[in-house]
């Protein structure tokens, strides 16, 4: 499968998504680093921390790498 990972940080946190290519949700392509064809959303992720120290899994096509940042 390949990945992606957005540039940008989510707004109101510092994570920068990975999604798959083929996902609905990816940002526009000036705006993506390409990760390659990973095995696994963990290999993608270890892949982006190269980039960005804090990542997270698209949370449709990446769950097993989803973080949900909680506010208390």
């Amino acid at each position: 499968m390949e990945y992606i990972v957005n540039k940008n940080a989510q707004m109101g946190t510092d994570f920068h998504t990975i999604h798959t290519k083929e996902c609905s949700r990816k940002p526009k392509e000036k705006n993506c680093i390409d990760l390659q064809n990973c095995m696994c959303p963990i290999e993608a992720k270890n892949r982006a921390k190269q980039y960005f120290n804090n990542v997270s899994g698209c949370k449709y096509c990446c769950k097993e790498i989803f973080y949900k940042n909680k506010k208390d």
